[in-house]
């Protein structure tokens, strides 16, 4: 611990007064990137409970955060530095904890405290006080120099200020105020930092203010865009200033860091927040709802800019935000409030982490949003300001750079929302809408085995399969969807089981059916994806009409033949009787994202042949017009129909920007 941090420490609970009684208090230092974070009391009990004041978001502090109490209980605990500082009762803060937890200065327990964040954010302290039983009971706040008080006081002043009995809203219990601290003390809240924004509508609907819209001119928030955005921001703010200018709305209250790490959730109804520090009585609505997605998928979660854009708009589309903003006033204006919040973000609140990938944010979406400055001259280093062209990178370099975006957009093909709290109704409860589906669907599996087990053997009939489980995905929900990819992929087999048991061991009928699944199941989740989004066949019909850019993806491109070709080698090898049907669309994802359809649909052309080849060679299928003329269009359909459905979504889905847009946006001056 730094000297001067350590003097401070020693000094406020030895005070100035006489010294009285004094007893000792003992702690184990924890660090944070070489800095002090933590001092953790030595007695047991209270080293669980003082990390009540550190709430893990991060996957790997999550883990360190539940190994510390076992390390500090084990001999590994001299790791950490120990200290231990004389506390008089004649000391304001010791005696303004004693009065906030209730408990005389002989018995009271070691506070838990956690220094800021960062380095300068040291002149402030949080402290978690205890009662007798060692149950938390109060959390106090302090201010150390002029900075830390004048925080402090801000903070304090608005908590005065809250209105009662209003759901996340926490209150003061105490106040402290000397000439050289100033503290204040607020109930301990248990729980659990939220995962996700369920039940986050009801508080944002309570903080919204009773009385007539006002002009959005009239908040402060709006007055520190226009001074600072202004300026650092030229060429971004004027779109954004002319979408929302004179438009009224209503106001609300404003936390301003309303992040998972600050809020408290015994359950998704219970709610409360702390950490009011640039809070606002008369705020601009949803905008905390937007940083707790920003600012979780960012500093928490860690994701790319796409995702963090795609969690953003899962929560705009969703039917809880819309009559939130209906309410709010704000339905007409949301996508360049989004944005301006984005720009207070960066250049207002301007944070210590996290700010590059709100520039990048701000790109994609303003682009995507048809909210774009002019570009022009060359780089400032700000958004809508075009950059000088870098050199181009090496040819390793430029291959990785490839292999790495591709690696990305793979996974993107498979994202799903995290923030945004998704539908928790029963299978049941889709009966009453759903049940002509729901009848009809089973009855069909039923004779789509009928006919394979009578009339089609070696027949492929996984096509037909896929009927009911797309309509149910399509018209109810992707669970029931998912309900029939199960019976469909178990089905088949199992027929073509109980037809011939010598050749189809049970071995081999797992993983067919597990292959089966994959391609029912990857039908059903992009069913899922597009099915709200307008216009659903605008795409399919107009085709895709990109340029193929080999040049700039020649790495994809190459990856994508070298995976094909162990793909059919391995279906050559294991023979026709062996599935490895979804195998192909590895590579053919790959073209269709990063060239185009077409060159996915050839891909998908090539493993349909492949397949057909290896059943007519082996013998396994010795018609000619069962093998090429039922069994590889059946084949190619399968696949092709997983390529349309992704390039449906590719279109329409911020998760798949234009191309070199996922590591470039240097046409923004973001780079």
């Amino acid at each position: 611990m730094p000297k001067n941090v350590q003097s401070v420490m020693a000094h406020l609970f030895l005070g100035e007064k006489p010294l009285g009684h004094a007893r000792d208090f003992t702690w184990r230092l924890i660090r944070r990137r070489r800095r002090p974070f933590l001092l953790l009391p030595t007695a047991a009990l209270n080293t669980f409970i003082g990390l009540e004041l550190y709430s893990a978001q991060r996957r790997r502090a999550k883990i360190w955060r539940a190994l510390l109490p076992v390390v500090l209980r084990s001999p590994g605990a001299a790791i950490f530095q120990k200290f231990t500082f004389r506390a008089s009762e004649n000391s304001d803060l010791i005696r303004f904890l004693s009065e906030q937890s209730g408990v005389p200065f002989a018995g009271l327990p070691a506070p838990a405290i956690k220094f800021g964040g960062t380095e300068s954010q040291k002149s402030r302290l949080v402290l978690l006080v205890c009662d007798q039983t060692n149950r938390p009971l109060k959390v106090v706040k302090l201010g150390l120099d002029a900075s830390g008080r004048a925080a402090t006081d801000r903070e304090a002043g608005l908590l005065e200020k809250l209105p009662a009995n209003k759901l996340g809203c926490i209150h003061l219990t105490g106040r402290l105020r000397t000439p050289e601290i100033s503290a204040f003390a607020t109930d301990y809240y248990p729980g659990a930092s939220p995962n996700d924004d369920a039940g986050m509508e009801v508080l944002f609907h309570s903080w919204l203010h009773p009385g007539p819209a006002q002009p959005i001119e009239n908040f402060d928030a709006w007055r520190e865009l226009e001074t600072q955005a202004g300026s650092a921001a030229p060429d971004a703010w004027p779109p954004i200033r002319a979408a929302l200018a004179g438009n009224r709305i209503c106001s609300t209250l404003h936390h301003g860091d309303f992040a998972p790490w600050n809020i408290r959730a015994i359950n998704s109804q219970d709610l409360q927040a702390f950490d009011w520090e640039r809070g606002n009585l008369q705020g601009i609505p949803g905008w905390d709802w937007f940083h707790f997605v920003v600012q979780t998928s960012i500093l928490a979660r860690r994701h790319s800019v796409e995702r963090v854009a795609a969690e953003l708009e899962e929560l705009l589309r969703s039917p809880r935000f819309e009559k939130f903003a209906d309410a709010a006033g704000i339905s007409s204006m949301v996508k360049p409030l989004v944005l301006a919040y984005l720009l207070h973000h960066r250049w207002v609140v301007q944070p210590l982490e996290g700010g590059q990938q709100v520039d990048a944010l701000f790109a994609l979406l303003a682009a995507r949003w048809q909210f774009s400055p002019p570009l022009h001259g060359k780089s400032t280093g700000r958004p809508g300001v075009i950059r000088a062209p870098a050199d181009p990178p090496g040819l390793w370099a430029d291959a990785w750079g490839q292999l790495n975006s591709a690696w990305s957009q793979l996974a993107n093909v498979f994202w799903e929302p995290t923030l945004s709290a998704g539908d928790s109704r029963s299978l049941s409860s889709y009966f009453k809408s759903g049940w002509p589906v729901l009848l009809l669907a089973p009855i069909w599996l039923a004779a789509v085995a009928n006919v394979q087990y009578f009339y089609a053997n070696h027949l492929t009939l996984l096509p037909l399969y896929a009927l009911p489980c797309l309509l149910a995905a399509w018209k109810i929900n992707r669970r029931w969807g998912t309900v029939f990819a199960y019976a469909g992929a178990v089905l088949g087999p199992m027929v073509a089981m109980a037809k011939d048991p010598a050749s189809h061991p049970v071995d081999l009928l797992c993983w067919n059916s597990v292959m089966r699944l994959i391609l029912l199941q990857l039908c059903v989740f992009l069913t899922d994806r597009i099915r709200q989004q307008e216009d659903l066949f605008r795409h399919l019909i107009a085709g895709d009409r990109r340029t193929a850019d080999l040049a700039g993806n020649w790495a994809v491109v190459l990856a994508s033949g070298l995976g094909f070709f162990l793909i059919a080698w391995g279906d050559l090898w294991t023979g026709p009787r062996v599935s490895f049907l979804p195998l192909y669309l590895i590579p053919a994802i790959l073209l269709t994202l990063f060239m185009n359809l077409r060159w996915g649909a050839f891909a998908v052309l090539l493993g349909a042949l492949v397949g057909a080849f290896e059943e007519y060679v082996s013998r396994y299928n010795t018609s000619v017009e069962k093998v090429f003329g039922w069994n590889f269009p059946m084949h190619f359909l399968m696949l092709f129909v997983v390529l349309l459905l992704l390039d449906r979504l590719r279109h329409e889905s911020v998760l798949f920007p234009p191309a070199k847009a996922p590591w470039g946006l240097t046409h923004w001056g973001i780079g």
